[in-house]
Order: C-alpha cells, then sequence, then structure tokens
C-alpha cells in the first residue's frame, strides 16, 4: 500500500520476535519487583537495634518550684533494660539522681532531675539511653501530674 509518498508495510513486526519481546519484559519485570521484595522483606525482617526495642514511657512527674527537682516517674514497656544517661531539660543537660538508671522489661523507676524555671511553663524533657535511644516529653513547672 502506498500513501502518498510513503510506503506503509502491513507487517510492523514478525509473530515469533514479538513474543520473544513479550517474554523478555515479563522476564525483566519480575526480575526487577523480586529484587525489590526482597530488600523490602530484609529490612522488615531484621533484627532492629535496641533503640527499637527500648520503650520508655513516663507515667507520671512531680516538679515542685521548692526545691527546684523534676521527678519522673519512669516505666519501661519495651522487651529490653533501659539505661537512662542523660537527662536534658529545654536542651540543656541536668544533674539526675541517681547518676544513672537501669529500668528492666515491665518494672517502673523513679529519676530526680534537678531543674528550675518559670511556674506555669510547659518545658520538653529530653531522656537520653546508654544505646542512643531518645524519649521527648513535655513537664509544666510547678505541677504535678
Amino acid at each position: 500500500m502506498k500513501i502518498g509518498k510513503f510506503r506503509v508495510s502491513k507487517k510492523a513486526v514478525s509473530p515469533v520476535i514479538a513474543t520473544l519481546l513479550m517474554i523478555a519484559v515479563a522476564v525483566a519485570a519480575s526480575v526487577i519487583v523480586y529484587v525489590w521484595s526482597a530488600g523490602l522483606l530484609g529490612t522488615l525482617m531484621g533484627g532492629g537495634g535496641a533503640q527499637v526495642k527500648e520503650q520508655l514511657i513516663m507515667e507520671a512527674y512531680d516538679w515542685k518550684t521548692s526545691p527546684t527537682s523534676l521527678v519522673l516517674h519512669l516505666r519501661n514497656v519495651g522487651s529490653t533494660a533501659v539505661n537512662v544517661t542523660v537527662v536534658y531539660v529545654e536542651g540543656v543537660s541536668k544533674t539526675m539522681s541517681p547518676t544513672s538508671l537501669s529500668v528492666n522489661p515491665g518494672a517502673a523507676g523513679d529519676l530526680t532531675v534537678t531543674a528550675s524555671g518559670t511556674a506555669g511553663v510547659a518545658y520538653p524533657v529530653k531522656i537520653v539511653t546508654k544505646s542512643g535511644g531518645v524519649f521527648t516529653f513535655s513537664c509544666v513547672n510547678g505541677r504535678a501530674e
């Protein structure tokens, strides 16, 4: 068939070549899906670090204005022991008693932090563990909750 100056063929690709191309595309797509799913499952099935297993909640706190002490009542709801090493109040490292606190899974512990502030103002309290886990809470100065 001839349209204008161009000659148009009725066949574009032979059926054998078309079948081989479809098989090659299907194989390539399945290899890509396999590599992606293997990487995803490997990440999800990994053991994870200690930070994933550490879960610390603050059940209550008591922040008296005089003396300036913040008492944190903490509970470990994770599957591994939590060792608290540093406490920050509004981004500043504070002295704590005891100097390091270890809380076993399911157990609770109290931590006293020497901190002062304006009464009625909420301050961010950041607890850092030995393995690098960070837990952030908010406490209002002059309140017990």
